[in-house]
């Protein structure tokens, strides 16, 4: 009779750990570095094959990438623009049990060579147009859902204190045109360290960087992607570079004269400039940078299903505060990154949804330990 209980409890006691094990959650943390230079590899795409869940490679190339247990037997694919593209299978990667990887990507230097040499003259300024002119065949032009992880960093320069700011934003994009309406969500949140800037009640804006980067679905018209601006813009045309299985324009630009019209506000710094990567074969842009005096921000899109869709936003906000003690500058320092696109059962998020206020949204410590329980940074 002990026999059969103590059998039976060790069935049950397997059965159990069968089942943990099955729903298990692990995470690949990672960085990725460059083969030949061993400098770390900022932004490249990090995602599993044959799904529209990823994240991304911050600036100084980590990543954290939450796998479940029905894609451990999938592949990850990673890209980045001038290297070529890596794939590994996960299971292998997961067997290493190592706390951060180091995953080394190699640069594709001699088709670059052969592509400068044979690239024909071009017109930076037609590249442009065409890229704009040909958006709706790039980008999707039907409503569709992003999940994404909003990392907000508050340093104060004269006390030393840091503040993070961690939120999960749900999206609803109409599709991509001047016209599309984009909408955003705040569902959770996580904050570390004392806020420098409790004093003025400063508003922390996950999505900001979001609507200033992504300039190809913009309202306000700001910028480059603004035709009716393109006079105000010069431009240089850098070369080529390599893209996943494509070749890529890059083309920087400046505004002698920056305005108000080309900011969409207030603020005119005394520089802006820009950078922007578009396809040889299809026109997308794929990668576009806006450095300016006041603010610096960051977009990159990869393509799922014969379309593009944003993957990764990063903004540099520099502002001037008055607090105790006088003046101050801030600067503060936001990296988005969508986690996942949803194509099917699009949820429309309307205007009453908080986008802005992240005091209003309670900590949940159940879902950050279960899905973001190790720090990034």
């Amino acid at each position: 009779m002990k026999l059969r209980k103590f059998i039976l409890l060790t069935f049950l006691v397997n059965l159990t750990m069968m089942g943990i094990s099955q729903t298990k959650t692990d995470f690949i943390k990672g960085t990725l570095t460059d083969k030949v230079t061993k400098s770390k590899i900022e932004y490249a795409s990090v995602g599993i094959v044959n799904t529209t869940l990823g994240t991304a490679a911050d600036e100084n190339g980590e990543f954290i990438f939450r796998i479940e247990n029905q894609y451990k037997t999938g592949k990850l694919k990673i890209s980045c623009i001038g290297y070529l593209t890596k794939t590994l299978s996960i299971d292998s990667l997961l067997s290493l049990n190592l706390n951060n990887l180091t995953i080394y990507l190699t640069p594709d230097i001699a088709l670059l060579d052969e592509l400068v040499i044979k690239a024909a003259p071009i017109n930076p300024a037609d590249i442009i147009k065409l890229a704009v002119s040909s958006i709706d065949d790039n980008y999707l032009q039907r409503p569709f859902n992003l999940e994404l992880l909003s990392i907000i960093y508050a340093d104060d320069p004269v006390t030393g204190k840091k503040y993070k700011v961690e939120s999960i934003l749900n999206g609803y994009y109409q599709g991509y045109s001047p016209k599309g309406k984009k909408k955003f969500e705040i569902v959770q949140k996580r904050t570390t360290g004392e806020d420098p800037l409790k004093t003025i009640n400063y508003g922390y804006w996950p999505s900001f960087e979001i609507g200033s980067a992504d300039l190809l679905t913009d309202q306000f018209k700001r910028g480059i992607f603004n035709l009716d601006l393109i006079d105000d813009f010069k431009f240089k045309y850098a070369g080529v570079s390599i893209y996943e299985n494509d070749t890529v324009y890059n083309i920087e630009y400046y505004a002698p004269k920056p305005t108000t019209k080309i900011t969409g506000y207030g603020i005119v710094p005394k520089t802006y400039k820009g950078n922007i990567f578009i396809t040889t074969s299809t026109n997308a842009v794929v990668r576009h940078e806006i450095i300016t005096s006041s603010f610096t921000y960051h977009v990159i899109y990869k393509k799922l299903n014969e379309r593009y869709f944003p993957y990764y936003f990063s903004g540099l906000r520099i502002n001037e505060f008055k607090l105790t003690g006088g003046k101050r500058e801030f600067r503060t320092y936001n990296t988005v990154t969508v986690t996942k696109i949803i194509l099917q059962d699009i949820k429309v998020i309307d205007d009453k949804a908080n986008e802005f206020d992240i005091n209003k949204v309670k900590y949940d410590d159940k879902f950050w330990n279960e899905y973001y329980p190790i720090e990034r940074r």
